[in-house]
């Protein structure tokens, strides 16, 4: 039996192979197509409300003959939703993964702070200029990450797919992340602010799993979306819970996949 095609996205800062442990038990159930580091080709600009990171995944989702199912984590799943509101035909369902849908408020708030040139204050934008991107080895960056507080809940699996995954080795036995700085923070910097109802016209089965300590999508957050029209889930762990959680990540994102295709058979 022919397997379903599963492309995953990873989030900002990350890469396809950053997720290797938390995706390979699911290539079980499905054949696996992770995406290896949006924003880093010139032909696809990084510009305010992402619509050339869209066009980017696209040019990747158009490879098969068939629709996919689209999960993505964080920027990932924001750009499968994207993605699918511009060609619902590619798409089989999709996933968002603790994603940033700045809807209502949070988009008028994001707007008002990119207008004000403040948009380093409200995203981690900030935070990501300032990030160390590189390390004597991976031992040593290890080290370091596991003081981080974004790091601090990864199982050892995780951590070390992401020491491994997201670097690559110098001349000199030096490590250094291959997600350019200055990539991350233009993403943070242009996160789109115009997705208002576009869940509600979405012609693609959709759902957003929350983690349920997430500091991202907060209670408060997740009311407001699913007043939005946008059906969401919940899960264990943080923004980062399919490292945090990853046993438990992959048993709702499976349950989350059964319950959108259920319909559509």
């Amino acid at each position: 039996m022919t397997r379903p095609r599963l492309v995953f996205a990873h989030a900002n800062g990350f890469t396809g192979a950053s997720y290797r442990r938390f995706l390979e038990p699911l290539a079980r159930r499905f054949e696996l197509f992770p995406l290896d580091r949006l924003g880093h080709d010139p032909a696809f600009p990084v510009t305010d409300n992402w619509p050339a990171l869209c066009d980017e995944l696209l040019v990747q989702v158009r490879r098969f003959d068939e629709p996919v199912i689209g999960v993505g984590h964080s920027m990932g799943g924001v750009l499968m939703l994207m993605a699918a509101a511009v060609e619902p035909q590619a798409f089989r369902c999709v996933v968002m993964l603790d994603s940033p849908l700045m809807v209502g408020r949070d988009a008028i708030a994001l707007r008002a702070a990119k207008r004000l040139g403040l948009a380093d204050r409200v995203t981690p934008a900030g935070r990501s200029r300032s990030r160390r991107t590189a390390w004597p080895d991976h031992d040593a960056m290890g080290h370091y990450l596991r003081r981080r507080s974004l790091f601090s809940r990864f199982t050892p699996d995780a951590l070390e797919d992401y020491i491994h995954g997201a670097t690559r080795r110098l001349g000199d036995g030096s490590v250094e992340l291959v997600f350019e700085t200055a990539v991350e923070v233009a993403i943070f910097r242009h996160l789109p602010d115009r997705l208002h109802g576009l869940s509600r016209r979405l012609a693609v089965p959709s759902a957003l799993l929350a983690g349920r300590q997430s500091d991202l999508l907060t209670p408060a957050r997740r009311q407001r979306l699913r007043r939005h029209g946008i059906e969401v889930r919940e899960t264990p762990g943080g923004h980062m819970f399919p490292m945090e959680e990853p046993q438990a990540a992959r048993e709702a994102l499976v349950a989350t996949i059964d319950h959108l295709l259920k319909g559509t058979r």
